[in-house]
């Protein structure tokens, strides 16, 4: 019977989560309701209050379980650094353009928060982390040949930041729903990346 019960809690806590997604996806933050929560997961505002204290507890708990449900991309023994870090750039990306609850979560975290900040700092912790990434193998690419030994890797991880940012929201509010979402992103990112590896512009300047 504990087995059961402990079964059925974790149910309505992903009942409770998934309906979190759609109606904060929809409304935004500040204009949703536990009320709304507990009618879009068909459970009762108790049920809600059972298990969270309030909207933003509920919001929290459904970003933290997208994020740690995104898959680790690892490195191919077959690829170089640079092939690896482009790769990596491109998952990113998806993880923001391709419809999935990842994807809401993202959207929800960038443009439905209202500066609420527990949740800010849960999207620092996402952007640190694909930094931290960046700039190992940007490193590593250094200490391997691929990239120029005087690079400012510092910049460039900012650099692929800004790029997958700006990617991103050229996606949402200039695309208009044409469908080429996708591509246009790609090839913005690709030229991007190309640019990283050739410009003059990333190398440290000599004091």
């Amino acid at each position: 019977m504990a087995r059961k019960t402990k079964e059925d809690a974790q149910l309505t806590k992903d009942a409770i989560l998934d309906a979190a997604v759609d109606v904060i996806f929809k409304k935004g933050l500040s204009y949703v309701t536990m009320a709304d929560i507990a009618d879009a997961a068909n459970v009762s505002r108790g049920a809600v209050y059972g298990h969270y204290k309030g909207k933003v507890e509920v919001a929290l708990a459904m970003c933290q379980r997208a994020v740690e449900q995104v898959e680790q991309l690892d490195k191919r023994a077959e690829e170089t650094c640079l092939q690896y870090l482009y790769r990596l750039g491109l998952h990113q990306l998806r993880l923001s353009v391709e419809p999935s609850d990842i994807q809401r979560v993202l959207f929800i975290l960038y443009t439905k928060i209202d500066d609420e900040a527990s949740l800010m700092a849960l999207r620092r912790e996402w952007e640190l982390a694909y930094r931290d990434q960046v700039h190992h193998w940007l490193l590593q690419a250094v200490k391997h040949g691929e990239l120029p030994h005087d690079l400012n890797h510092e910049l460039a991880a900012t650099y692929l930041q800004a790029l997958l940012d700006g990617i991103f929201c050229m996606v949402y509010w200039y695309s208009h729903g044409d469908g080429k979402q996708w591509a246009q992103g790609e090839l913005l990112f690709q030229v991007g990346f190309e640019t990283l590896q050739h410009s003059p512009k990333f190398r440290r300047q000599a004091s």
